[in-house]
């Protein structure tokens, strides 16, 4: 390398005839990360209040200075309710930036718009904030406040500002705006408009479902139902486009669901006498969620003269639903397609159950799976905020048996299940107490409330991305589907499949036909022109098996036979099977050895102990009997079956271990 006087005259040379300047990297050393600071967190109790203090402390930096050493924030943990008031006026200031929307979207529970209102106008006029004259720095930053809560309440919140309120306090609220923001302010041009709009309501903006556009016959635009529909029409749609629709009508209810009407203050309380018109957002939802799952019941409750095979079709043709609801990232429509299937009278009906393909059932199993309670819906959460809250990629985020569809034509949308929600926001409410033993309002609580309807509101902005046409077609159809009431659902489930009536096992959706692929069988098997399709007919004596032609090179053939497992059989009963399946030498099942064809080429090789029953799974159901290699030692003599039957791991109830394995499982 040039000494560096050098470099510096040949870089100025450079650019004196016009060379564009480059840098060579000669090394580098990665930079520490910097430490976090420590975080120390206090309370401070005030007349009225109680704040938790956060105070992050490093080195390098004067305490007291923003966002550097002895930087604090004072978040408000509990309160009375002036005190909570006041702070809206002052939590920008201290440093507890989620406050304001946490309290606008979580107060009606403790107080109501007019009280609110009227505190936060008394307490400007308390401090002079509303006066003509100028006014002081910090009451500057009081109306730069007042200004940013109102522009944020009548824009989140316009249903607080309706005709319930009182003229003289909307005329001061008027004059506050005047005085905060000047003269025709947006502010008051909306305030203005709001108070203009008949038939507003003071219910702490609780809007009527005539106002929501849903009531018994669904959104408003629906299509009139026409005559008594069919249940058995269902199979007269595509699964696609009734998906399609669902989610059209499920994604237009979750826009309408006001996030503080699920509150479980609120919602606990919907059946109490005087609160049956309550969230009416929710109870819209919960409708349509109740009318699907009424509709499916029904389709397959249909019909009382079918036969289970056509019985069965039903079935199918609401499981490829779910499955494009899953598509779609509609899980509401989704939850309630699988608990329809899953309630008492679909369930019970065996024999139709037996009658479904088997690539359906595990299908369902897998979409019952998403929709599973266990862990608090913790799989539905994965995927709701996985495939959710981001952009579809080229991977397909749909099981693998759903149809796969050109990604763009793949909606980005999300419908979430309303009822995971409803029931966190309802534990917290059981969880947490409303009050602290002084009487402060409990304000932690209503954080965590936020946190849960922050999730809302991101999933309702996601939403608005569907692109969907309606059919006036399947929306008459679902909207003039009777729901059945449980006795009649019973009923007719019982007439179908009477009690007494033995059923038919169900039958496994582990499939029991193991062997799907063989090679071709190594020379000492028997002779070299045996046949697969029938049993060998080779002359000589029986075991002389020591001159026989090498291994053939052929390809790989596919079993006209196949052989059937129990949950008891392991590698050697199974290779045994084989063998007497095709009328070989039960002796030479020491040279084979039994391989499972994985996805992307890869291959598992079973050893003698392994269960074989337990391997049939939905990535892989090809399997290969092939012959060991020349390195690999044969089984021990222990480890070969002389019989098939006397290779399972419990012998004496081989006979019957089919049907036990079809029974369990």
């Amino acid at each position: 390398m040039l000494p560096r006087s050098l470099r510096h005259l040949l870089e100025g040379a450079r650019l004196e005839l016009g060379e564009e300047q480059g840098v060579t990297l000669s090394g580098y050393r990665s930079w520490p990360p910097e430490p976090q600071p420590p975080v120390t967190l206090t309370e401070e109790a005030e007349e009225g209040a109680i704040y938790t203090v956060t105070t992050r402390q490093s080195g390098g930096a004067q305490p007291g200075a923003p966002g550097g050493a002895g930087s604090q924030a004072r978040s408000l943990k509990a309160g009375s309710l002036v005190r909570l008031v006041r702070h809206l006026l002052e939590a920008q200031t201290l440093g507890d930036a989620t406050y304001v929307p946490t309290f606008l979207i979580t107060y009606r529970v403790f107080a109501r718009p007019p009280t609110v209102l009227g505190l936060l106008l008394d307490r400007l006029e308390e401090v002079g904030a509303l006066e003509p004259s100028p006014v002081s720095p910090e009451t500057a930053e009081l109306q730069r406040a007042f200004s940013s809560v109102m522009c944020s309440w009548l824009d989140g919140y316009p249903e607080d500002f309706g005709g319930g309120l009182d003229p003289g306090l909307v005329e001061r609220l008027g004059r506050s705006l005047q005085c905060a923001l000047g003269q025709g302010s947006e502010a008051e041009r909306r305030l203005l408009a709001l108070r203009g709009v008949p038939g507003g309501h003071s219910n702490g903006g609780e809007l009527e479902e005539e106002e929501l556009g849903v009531g018994e016959d669904g959104p408003e635009g629906g299509v009139t139902p026409r005559g008594d529909p069919d249940p058995l029409d269902i199979l007269t749609f595509q699964a696609d486009h009734v998906a399609a629709q669902l989610t059209l009508e499920e994604a237009a209810l979750f826009l309408r669901v006001v996030p503080y009407q699920c509150l479980g203050s609120l919602w606990s309380q919907r059946d109490k006498k005087g609160r049956e018109r309550v969230c009416p957002s929710v109870r819209a939802t919960v409708h349509q969620f109740n009318r699907l799952a009424g509709a499916v019941i029904h389709s397959c409750l249909g019909g009382p003269g079918l036969r289970p095979q056509q019985r069965a079709r039903i079935l199918e043709k609401w499981i490829h639903v779910a499955e494009e609801c899953r598509a779609l990232r509609n899980f509401s429509s989704l939850c309630a397609i699988i608990s329809a299937l899953q309630s008492s009278p679909v369930h019970r009906l065996k024999r139709t159950w037996d009658e479904t393909a088997r690539d359906v059932l595990r299908s369902y199993e897998e979409l019952c799976t998403i929709c599973s309670e266990q862990d608090n819906y913790s799989l539905s959460r994965q995927l709701l905020f996985q495939e959710g809250t981001s952009k579809p990629s080229g991977a397909d985020p749909a099981p693998r048996r759903q149809p796969r569809r050109p990604q763009e034509q793949r909606p980005v949308g999300v419908v979430p299940y309303l009822g995971t929600f409803l029931r966190d926001l309802v534990m917290l409410d059981t969880a947490m107490k409303d009050k602290l033993e002084n009487g402060y309002i409990n304000f932690e609580k209503r954080r965590k409330e936020f946190e849960v309807l922050a999730q809302l509101r991101l999933l309702q902005s996601i939403c608005r991305t569907y692109s969907v046409q309606p059919s006036s077609h399947f929306q008459r159809w679902l909207r003039a589907l009777p729901p059945l009431s449980e006795a009649q659902s019973h009923s007719l489930s019982c007439e179908i499949e009477p009690p007494g009536e033995a059923p038919t096992l169900q039958r496994s959706l582990k499939p029991t036909l193991v062997i799907t692929h063989c090679t071709e069988l190594l020379s000492s098997v028997g002779n070299p022109l045996v046949s697969w399709e029938g049993p060998s007919s080779h002359e000589g004596p029986p075991g002389c098996c020591h001159n026989l032609l090498p291994p053939p090179r052929g390809p790989t053939q596919l079993l006209s036979r196949l052989a059937q497992v129990t949950s008891q059989d392991k590698t050697p009963s199974v290779i045994a099977k084989v063998l007497e399946k095709h009328g070989q030498e039960l002796g030479a099942a020491p040279q084979f050895q039994l391989v499972q064809l994985l996805p992307e080429g890869k291959e598992l090789t079973f050893p003698p102990t392994a269960n074989i029953f337990y391997a049939m799974n939905g990535s892989s159901l090809d399997f290969v009997l092939r012959p060991k290699g020349p390195g690999e030692p044969p089984l021990p003599p222990s480890a070969a079956p002389r019989r098939a039957e006397l290779s399972a791991t419990f012998p004496k109830i081989k006979a019957t271990g089919r049907k036990l394995a079809r029974a369990l499982f």
